[in-house]
């Protein structure tokens, strides 16, 4: 028997075609309300009630998620589990016995022998799970237990829609006294079933160094970033260490509890662990100290007679699994053998390929440069290149041979307006077509612990067999990475066994089809023969696991390809699509369409049977089972020449259309021009504006990345590692577009009309809603309906287009909310009745106009801030930040109205303006700075004399961006947020403070988030981008400057040390920074966040001061930092052609305020210190000088 061992980089054992002997029936064990479900291998699941305890996975194949125990040998740190799984090693003896209401594992390991035994008391409901360890051997042994659970405490389908959102509302504690962790699930709605669960351990016989030596709740510290339940961190030492001991707000929930016993010859001793969850705190006070006490050994024997008495074995109630056990000892330890000798195997190439591990050479042409390319803030995991439209990231081996990666997985977001991916460092990551959540072609992954691959790659050497992935993952080759993202694409390069790998991934401009294309070039004096393995696990729809039995696969003869369809989705006429072509022909491609056949029952993506063991992929249809497009095609290079292949996948609304794909991608040359279109495009939109300051951080965001992950992630791929949405937010794309006015008006304006589409007859609009069918959710929201016409008159002011407010677009009907409903998920029909988007504006604002109480907007189930969703509940709850926002919209919109003639209008709209002026002065003042509402009942929200949320910074900004503040109290206001939400030392800005916690008043779920994570007190970027807009609309250009530098990724990564605090990628906006210990500074969720719109505006018109009016004129303002001596920026008119190039000198160290301007030599206009530039749209080049 050979375990996993900490001091060695071999890989556990790996199972064969036979393996699938061990699928029984998995065990049921019940007590009347908690119930847990286990198979042979050990994996499972436990529930309370219709609930999820703990978490499960569900997947048949790659079957690692249940409550596990590990056994460490301390002599040497080997360790291996008490069952099959997580780690599976294989036993030198392994049985699985189910017998009424209990079940049981044997094995025998390293001469130690292990019993576990699970039941479930019927009279407390816990979960007990008794290990007997054995030492019968003629020395002492010191062997380590340690156990581990992941936390669910709640539905468990709405775990698995998003876990990464699920797992922010559990905290954990650790009570020494009863040897146990706790979790608790926050709750987000009053009619939420969560639970709270219990973890510890109930008895203990025989020698150790402490009932509990050491404890964990946090997955990352546990796992480890990169790693995976077979090899976690918390044993990859060779000696015991203690566990890490996190709890609290962990992020990621576990426990952990681990134990060391000694034991002499012959020796014995046990330990027993309990777990168990309820719907409130019973089980945290003294029920838990009832529950410690219990009679282990009475509990088995009542749940046996529980299970006899609930017939739920019936006749045959005792299942041996000896067969099982022969299989797992004599076939799975064949399987380890036939992996052993693959590591040789491998370890002989290593030593073979003298170019195997190393990134430097002197035969290099492309790929990595053996003097390595210096980077632009290079923190010691990557930076940007000179040009800075690239990030690259540079993975390294550790002196132990592990890959070393950032914190968090760096990812990418690569889209067009159909289709896209998501990327990450190691090559995981997931495609989409349509809707980035509804009809995903492969799975999201969503865990930053693991970064699991549903698409992978694989290079097979044919004369050795020695195979691996030419991606740092998930078959890591051992040599170092680079990884290149840039606007459109992925690049991944490597060089190992005489071989320079270049994979490039991208989508051309327009069609649904994604393209990975491999390039080898082969560095010795010997043609290579080798075997290209493509492999794509199906979604095809949202992910559910119903739909694995619905999805059916075929192979096209016409095209050579694979074809799947899902008849259970939405568009269940797409037809997806995959094909592997070769730059020279080398035969047919040999395929399967089952993951059992490729990966191998109880497998693993690092080393999959089709792969390791060289047998020819079967060819064969199939249906009903777990779906996957996998292909392998041989490529021959020749000596030192090139070879290419590339994946074709995509989907189409037909086999014709998605033939007539293949067809267009499948040359090399068809490849460069759709690679050098993508480009080409990017370059041309995102160099409309170009930055000159003297922050090199904030020009190469400006100038590309801010603008990018506007484009690729909000607007178009509505989808990214930490949220995948797909669908439209009224508010958000509409802001995200507004960001785009001069990057590409036309797309600003295409997403005006299509949100004036999802407006209901009666004037309130879809929350948000799902392409291709905009299902969506009808809500009370307050604030969406008005940013229709906030935005629509912002565009049209700037572009001058008047024609704009005539277009004619139909309403959507649908069932109206019910009276006291907040909130509901419809298929609304689009209705024969139509009006111009002036009409569409104005009903949004006459909808809007009813005030409460105070004078002050109604709250509805929520304004911008979501989470404040049961403030005005109850229909009086009012909003002080709608009052200010209103008065924006409304002063933007009167002007429209009197170039319309709309007398009636103007004058009702003034009046409330006035009317609404006032009662934000008076009602919303609390004597420092601007409340943030008024409950029901008429308690405020943000004052000083709250518990929580004593002022909030949102509120105090748009008191300056509307103008509607009295300037005393904005400037009050501001210089508060200033002093009670600016942290420098920690380089954020929180958006409320104190953190939602334990008031009496419910606020919303935003209190279910733990304090200083999200809106809930942490820096949620949106929202203070706009406090750094007030600062320069005060004229206080330094501090906009300092701050918004403050904000920008790139500075929070600028060393290795702060790339540990921060952890996410330096090259795109976080959309919250957390505020509260023990995650002080980390960045929460980054890509999909309207925080880079609004950052690249808050720079670019509020700073540089660039603001067009007309189409015909532009009024330059620039607020600036005093330190600044010089800035710029260039704009290139929507012609095309005609491009203006801005220098703002600053001589005297001033903020703003421009005294003389200059168009081409020529004096310009200066009007109360703002240059007026006329824009001729001539095709020339013109330059622009203003002074400070």
């Amino acid at each position: 028997m050979e375990g996993v061992s900490a001091t060695q980089s071999s890989r556990r054992a790996n199972q064969d075609s036979r393996a699938d002997q061990l699928e029984t029936a998995p065990a049921k064990l019940f007590g009347p309300r908690l119930a847990c479900t286990i198979t042979s291998q050990g994996t499972g699941s436990l529930g309370f009630e219709e609930l999820a305890v703990t978490r499960w996975g569900d997947d048949p194949v790659i079957n690692r998620s249940g409550s596990f125990l590990y056994l460490r040998d301390l002599e040497d740190g080997v360790f291996w589990s008490a069952t099959l799984q997580p780690t599976g090693v294989v036993a030198d003896r392994y049985d699985f016995e189910a017998h009424p209401g209990r079940a049981c594992f044997r094995r025998s390991d390293r001469g130690i022998q292990s019993e576990l035994e699970v039941c479930i008391c019927p009279d407390s409901d816990v979960e007990f799970r008794r290990c007997r360890v054995t030492n019968p051997s003629s020395r002492s042994r010191t062997i380590e237990l340690t156990s581990y659970l992941e936390w669910v405490l709640q539905d468990a389908a709405a775990d698995t829609s998003h876990p990464a959102f699920s797992k922010l509302f559990v905290q954990t504690e650790f009570l020494p006294e009863f040897h146990a962790t706790i979790a608790r699930r926050r709750r987000r709605d009053p009619r939420q079933s969560i639970l709270n669960g219990a973890h510890w351990i109930a008895s203990i016989e025989g020698r150790a160094s402490a009932v509990v030596a050491s404890f964990d709740t946090s997955r990352m510290a546990f796992i480890g970033r990169g790693r995976s339940l077979a090899t976690p961190q918390a044993l990859s030492a060779a000696t015991s260490e203690p566990l890490a001991g996190h709890n609290g707000p962990v992020l990621d929930p576990i426990s952990a509890l681990r134990t060391v016993f000694y034991l002499a010859p012959n020796e014995s001793a046990s330990i027993v662990y309990a777990t168990t969850a309820r719907r409130d705190d019973e089980v945290l006070g003294a029920r838990l100290s009832a529950l410690s006490s219990e009679d282990v050994d009475i509990a088995f024997l009542r749940a046996e007679e529980f299970a006899r008495r609930e017939t739920l074995f019936g006749e045959a109630t005792t299942r041996s699994n000896r067969e099982i056990t022969r299989t797992v000892r004599e076939h799975l330890g064949e399987s380890r053998r036939v992996d052993r000798a693959h590591r040789a195997a491998s370890h002989t190439q290593t030593e073979k390929y003298s170019l195997l591990s190393t990134l430097g050479s002197d035969d290099r042409t492309d790929g990595v440069s053996a003097a390595l390319e210096a980077l632009r803030f290079d923190n010691g995991h990557g930076g940007f290149n000179e040009a800075g439209d690239e990030y690259v990231i540079r993975l390294r081996h550790a002196a132990d041979g592990r890959l070393q990666l950032p914190p968090l997985p760096w990812s990418h977001v690569v889209s067009n307006p159909h289709a896209g991916f998501i990327a990450t460092e190691v090559g995981a990551g997931c495609s989409w077509t349509i809707n980035s959540r509804e009809n995903r072609l492969t799975h999201w992954g969503n865990d930053p612990v693991t970064d699991p691959h549903s698409e992978a790659f694989y290079l097979r050497e044919a004369a050795t067999q020695a195979y691996w992935s030419p991606t740092a993952g998930p078959a890591d080759s051992g040599a170092d990475h680079e990884v290149r993202y840039g606007f459109g694409y992925a690049k991944y390069v490597q060089q190992c066994a005489d071989l320079k790998q270049q994979l490039v991934q991208f989508v051309p401009l327009e069609d649904s089809v994604k393209i990975s294309r491999l390039h080898l070039r082969n560095l010795t004096l010997h043609s290579r023969e080798l075997d290209f393995f493509a492999y794509a696990h199906l979604a095809l729809g949202n992910g559910a696991t119903s739909h694995r039995e619905s999805i059916r696969t075929w192979f096209d003869d016409a095209s050579g390809a694979l074809f799947a369809v899902n008849s259970q989705r939405l568009l269940a006429e797409r037809v997806a699509f995959a094909k592997l072509v070769c730059s020279e022909d080398s035969g047919g491609a040999e395929f399967s369409c089952d993951r059992q056949e490729f990966i191998g029952t109880l497998g693993d993506l690092s080393a999959p049977r089709a792969v390791r063991e060289g047998r020819e992929l079967s060819s064969q249809s199939s249906e009903n089972v777990d779906p996957c497009l996998a292909l392998m095609r041989k490529m021959r290079v020749p000596s030192h020449g090139d070879a290419e292949c590339w994946l074709l996948l995509g989907e189409a609304d037909s086999e014709a259309e998605a033939r007539s794909l293949i067809a267009k991608y499948s040359t090399s040359a068809s490849l460069d021009e759709a690679f050098a279109e993508v480009t080409a495009q990017w370059r041309r939109t995102l160099s409309a504006v170009q930055v000159e300051t003297p922050s090199a951080a904030l020009n190469v965001m400006v100038n590309g990345w801010l603008p990018y992950q506007n484009i690729s992630c909000r607007l178009w791929g509505r989808s990214a590692y930490y949220q995948s949405g797909g669908a439209y937010g009224f508010r958000d794309q509409l802001q995200d577009a507004a960001a785009l006015i001069y990057h590409d008006p036309a797309v600003t304006r295409a997403q005006i009309v299509r949100h004036a589409g999802s407006q209901f007859v009666e004037g309130d609009v879809l929350h948000w809603w799902h392409p291709p069918d905009n299902r969506g959710m009808r809500t009370t929201f307050s604030d969406d309906l008005l940013w229709l016409p906030l935005l629509a008159s912002e565009y049209a002011a700037t572009i001058g287009d008047s024609a704009l407010w005539d277009e004619s677009v139909p309403f959507l009907e649908g069932p109206a909310l019910d009276p006291g409903e907040a909130e509901r998920y419809l298929a609304p029909h689009r209705s024969h009745l139509a009006a111009s988007i002036y009409e569409h504006c104005c009903l949004a604002i006459d909808r809007s106009l009813a005030v409460g109480a105070h004078g002050l907007p109604l709250m509805g189930c929520g304004d911008w801030n979501d989470g404040m969703s049961r403030i005005g509940q109850g229909g009086r709850g009012e909003s002080v930040w709608m009052g200010f926002f209103l008065c924006e919209v409304l002063r933007r919109m009167i002007p429209v109205c009197s170039s319309r003639g709309d007398g009636d209008r103007i004058r009702r709209y003034r009046d409330h303006q006035q009317r609404l002026q006032e009662a934000l002065n008076s009602e919303g003042w609390d004597g420092q700075w601007f409340r943030r509402a008024f409950f029901d009942d008429g308690e405020p929200v943000g004052s000083a004399g709250s518990k929580e949320c004593q002022i909030d910074a949102l509120v105090q900004a748009w008191a300056v961006l509307s103008g509607a503040g009295v300037e005393e109290k904005v400037q009050q206001g501001i210089d508060a947020v200033e002093q009670r939400l600016v942290d420098e030392s920690a380089g954020l800005i929180r958006l409320l403070d104190p953190p939602f916690d334990k008031l009496d008043h419910d606020p919303g779920y935003i209190m279910g988030y733990v304090p200083g994570v999200r809106e809930n007190g942490g820096q949620y970027t949106h929202g203070v981008l706009w406090f750094i807009r007030a600062l320069a609309q005060l004229g206080r250009g330094s501090r906009a400057v300092k701050l918004l530098e403050m904000l920008n990724p790139i500075n929070h990564s600028r060393t290795p040390c702060e790339v540990g605090v921060y952890q996410a990628e330096p090259y795109v906006v976080a959309a919250d920074v957390y505020s509260q210990p023990p995650h002080v500074g980390r960045a929460g969720w980054t890509w999909y966040t309207g925080s880079a719109g609004w950052m690249w505006r808050v720079a670019v018109e509020s700073v540089l001061g660039l603001q067009v009016v007309g189409g015909r004129e532009l009024r330059l303002n620039p607020c600036i930092s005093a330190e600044w001596p010089s800035c710029g920026f260039s704009y290139r008119l929507p012609d095309g052609a005609t491009s203006y190039h801005f220098d703002i000198v600053n001589p005297h160290g001033k903020e703003c305020g421009v005294t003389v301007a200059t168009v081409d030599g020529a004096a310009a206009a200066v009007e109360n210190g703002i240059a007026v530039v006329p824009l001729v749209a001539d095709g020339g080049e013109h330059r622009i000088v203003v002074t400070l």
